[in-house]
Order: structure tokens, then sequence, then C-alpha cells
């Protein structure tokens, strides 16, 4: 999942070694991936996206410390954040080293062992999410499964600093959150992304709210002096509190689905009902630059109901194409159709006109008014796209562009 386009992959971080205290670097293979020194060899969280871009980071940070690679740990079990484990290996054998230790939760074993029953299917999501071609992912993905696994905690370090693998289920069920209690550093992992919890992604399986919460608040109780996020800059200061405010925006958001599934609700109308209190959701670090609020709301729904929408119409429907030649053929008159979806553009109710559109766009077939309809929902997905701040939305859109 390698890329030297930013936009292409949000993934990646700053190839330049970032020292966030003696001895503790971020060194951007996979977001802030992270370098830890110990009196027994660098403990390296993530390795990055190929084998390909270990040498140079190796380069980089071996002007700050020349010390072995003694372990290597999965933050958690996506793919693509470990597939550089073999630049790492080879590396330390060209220097005559010990092989490095693998590490990660318990949990990456069985997620793994999806990843290569699901690889189509996992594939065919990460073209779309991240606006690539196929032939980008690999067939089979190329996992290394960890050397040693851990269940709620491991301390690493015999002598001299102190680092501890603390599971932090949030993102994942395998997260793995490192703190440096001597420090009071806590690197937070997919758990801390300096952005609104990336809950509920369109073809994702689903992820507790709750839990994520849960996890927040107990690394918050380690009164971390520094939180390195995955993503996004070192907090230096408030971190404890960033990570409480975001619990409680949580179980806020908890609160109110719940409130109105018990009202009767369904999710299309809960996610335009919220009144998401500024104080919990205007801040910074929980923007809508990759996750999204609406995301959170749909999976909260996900876990409390099934997976009709209640409409008699889709309880036993159709096949997809079947039923848009019906809509299609019972319009006589196909070009109002296609006029009044242009006038709602033009008016700017562009969501309201992908509605209407697709009346014909999803027909199959090659009649001229089909196509026109397809044509028209490829440009006002681009203007979707232009209107929306997660990349995830933006990637969706695009995909018809």
């Amino acid at each position: 999942m390698l890329t030297t386009k930013p936009d292409d992959n949000p993934l990646l971080g700053s190839r330049e070694v970032q020292v966030v205290a003696p001895g503790v670097y971020t060194i951007g293979l996979q977001g802030n991936s992270l370098a830890v020194e110990t009196d027994q060899g660098l403990l390296i969280i993530d390795s990055g996206p190929a084998p390909a871009v270990v040498p140079g980071a190796l380069d980089r940070l071996r002007e700050h410390t020349d010390k072995p690679v003694r372990w290597i740990v999965y933050s958690h079990g996506h793919l693509g954040y470990n597939y550089g484990v073999p630049g790492f290996l080879d590396a330390a054998a060209e220097r005559g080293e010990p092989r490095p230790t693998v590490i990660a939760h318990e949990n990456v074993v069985r997620r793994y062992r999806r990843y290569l029953e699901t690889a189509g299917l996992q594939n065919h999501i990460n073209t779309r999410q991240f606006r690539r071609r196929s032939e980008a992912f690999p067939t089979v993905p190329p996992l290394t499964f960890p050397d040693e696994t851990y269940g709620d905690s491991l301390t690493l370090g015999s002598t001299g600093r102190t680092v501890r693998l603390l599971w932090a289920p949030s993102e994942t069920d395998d997260v793995t959150a490192v703190w440096l209690p001597q420090e009071r550093i806590l690197y937070g992992s997919a758990a801390v992304i300096n952005g609104i919890p990336n809950i509920g992604t369109p073809m994702r399986t689903m992820r507790d709210t709750v839990r994520w919460a849960d996890t927040l608040d107990r690394l918050a109780a380690l009164e971390p002096a520094t939180v390195i996020p995955e993503f996004g800059p070192v907090i230096r200061e408030g971190g404890a509190e960033q990570l409480t405010a975001t619990a409680a925006a949580l179980r806020w958001l908890r609160r109110a689905v719940v409130d109105r599934l018990n009202e009767g609700a369904c999710a299309d109308d809960i996610v335009h009902e919220l009144d998401y209190p500024a104080e919990l959701f205007d801040v910074p670090w929980m923007r809508e630059a990759y996750g999204h609020r609406e995301y959170i709301v749909r999976d909260i729904v996900r876990s409390e109901t099934g997976w009709w929408d209640g409409n008699p119409t889709t309880l036993h429907p159709a096949r997809p194409a079947v039923a848009a030649a019906a809509r299609a053929e019972a319009i006589t008159d196909k070009q109002a159709v296609l006029d009044h979806a242009a006038r709602l553009r033009d008016a700017g109710q562009v969501q309201e006109a992908l509605h209407v559109v697709d009346l014909l766009a999803l027909a199959p077939g090659d009649a001229p008014e089909l196509a026109a309809a397809r044509e028209l929902k490829s440009e006002l997905c681009g203007l979707r796209a232009k209107e929306a701040t997660s990349y995830v939305s933006r990637s969706f859109y695009r995909v018809t562009d």
C-alpha cells in the first residue's frame, strides 16, 4: 500500500525523524510509527507498507541511534501497516545482528487469518476506499505472523527504560498502545488518531463505540505528559483531557442514538435529527478529516438492529439491476427526470439530485437517457466529493468520476 501521493494514501507519515524525547522518535513509516531506544536495543512500532521503504527509514534513524532493532511491535492488524517487516529482518541479518522478535496482540493472529481468507474482498474495499487500481494491491497479502503475542499487557526492557505494551481495543480489537512510564509518554496507536474516531467506515466491519470510549478513559487515567497519536502532531499539553473529551463524545453519541432508536427512529432520520454539542464535536481533535460523525451513528444503529431498513419493498428485493430496470421502464418521460435532477443540481441540492437521477442511472442498458443519467450522476458525485470533509467519503464519491 505504498504511494508517494498523500491524498492517495492518508496512512503515510512524514519521512523525517522527529525526536519526541531522548531516545524516542517518530519515523513516519506509517503515520507516526515509532522507534524507542532501550538497553536491549530498539523497539519499532509498525514497519511500514513495504520492505523497500525500510532502508531509507533506517538510514535516517541511524543519524540518531545505532542500536540494533530488538523488537518489532504491531500497533494493530490492519493490512499494510507491517508489510515492511522483511526489510527489518534483512537489515538485521546484513549487520550480523540477532533477528528482531515480532510482537502483537493475540487477536492479530485471528485477524490475519481472516484477511487471508477474504483477500479478494479486502482488495475490493481498499481499491474503493483509497482510490487505487486493484493491481496496486497484492493478490495474497504479504503478512508476517508475530513470533510472540500477549493478552492484556506486556513489559519489555529488563534494565533501563521500561516499555509497556497495553491492549487498547478501539479501531480494531487487537490494538497495542505503548506506555513509557518513566517519561509518561503514551503512544496511543489506532486508539488516538487526532480526529474523530474511525467508527462505522462504510465498507468495514462494526467497531464498538463504547469499548473505544472505555479504552480512551483507561489511557487518560495514566495521566500522560505527552501523547503521540497514530496520525498528526505530538500532543505536548492536554493529552489526557483530549482523550477524556473524545470518550465523552462517543458516549454522548451512543446515548443519543439509542434514545431515538427507542422512539422508533431509523438511521436515515437519526443522522439528520441529532444536534451535536459544540463543546464535544466542534473541537480540533474531532475534525472529520477521515472518519465522520454520521458513520458512527450508523455503526451504533447496526450494533443494535438488523440489516433491514423497515421498508417492505426491501425485505425480499429483486436483484438490483432488475429492480432498477423496472423503475426506469415505469417512467415514460425520462427527460423530465433528467431535467428535474439538473434543476436540483443548479439549486445546490446535489444530494436530492442524486436521489432523483438514480431512478434512471442504476438501470442497465445503453439507451441515451440512461447514459445521460449516468453521466449526470458522475458529475453530481464529483460535486459531493468537493463538499465532503472525510477522505473516505471523498473516495467513495470519486469512484464514479
